[in-house]
């Protein structure tokens, strides 16, 4: 099975500092509750993080925690509806399992809300078959995981809310293992070093 712990962190501009930024880039691992583990085809643990204004706390808190199970409906690369792909998928990944390794796709979600494209290398520009078809959007491998290995992916972003159009940022991660359920613990992250690390990061103003 694959095991999926996402972090999103988001913030505003004034979060943009050098001192914040050290702090989110050194927060890259949170414990999972396994209670919460079923066996699936892909396991995910999705955590969402802000910044409290009030207190005046430089550290992200977390507002929302969700554990999610996934069949093998998840190995696709969607629709051409973006927004189901935005909603019901994992964002800016997609998964394919090949035999009992799991290939790990970076793409762009090309959403209204994200305003920052990211274009380059598309894997699929020449499939006909492919959603992604004749497109210039980045999509990409970000690395195959075979059994008992990890990854890391992190990426930022620049958001805006389509009815307030107040902007704000994100900074996300995610880390990945191929692993057996009987392998899984709280701590799964903490002491083990990631067999490959994908970055996309954007220079956002």
């Amino acid at each position: 099975m694959l095991f999926i712990q996402s972090i999103d962190t988001y913030y505003e501009k004034q979060r943009r500092s050098s001192e914040y930024a050290r702090l989110r880039t050194g927060d890259l691992f949170r414990k999972t509750d396994l209670s919460k583990l079923k066996e699936c085809e892909v396991f995910a643990h999705l955590l969402s993080l802000r910044y409290d204004t009030d207190s005046g706390v430089s550290q992200a808190k977390p507002y929302s925690e969700k554990y999610k199970q996934y069949g093998k409906s998840i190995f696709t690369e969607g629709t051409r509806d973006r927004y189901k792909n935005y909603n019901e998928l994992l964002k800016f990944i997609r998964i394919f399992k090949e035999d009992d390794n799991y290939r790990i796709m970076f793409c762009d979600e090309n959403v209204e809300w994200c305003p920052t494209k990211r274009r380059g290398h598309n894997e699929a520009f020449n499939n006909v078959n492919s959603i992604y078809y004749h497109r210039d959007t980045l999509n990409e491998t970000a690395f195959i995981l075979e059994k008992n290995e990890y990854g890391r992916i992190i990426y930022n972003n620049r958001y805006v809310d389509p009815d307030s159009q107040w902007w704000y940022y994100g900074w996300h991660i995610y880390n990945i293992i191929n692993c057996d359920m009987s392998e899984c613990n709280e701590k799964m992250f903490y002491k083990k070093n990631q067999d490959y690390e994908y970055r996309q990061l954007l220079d956002l103003r």
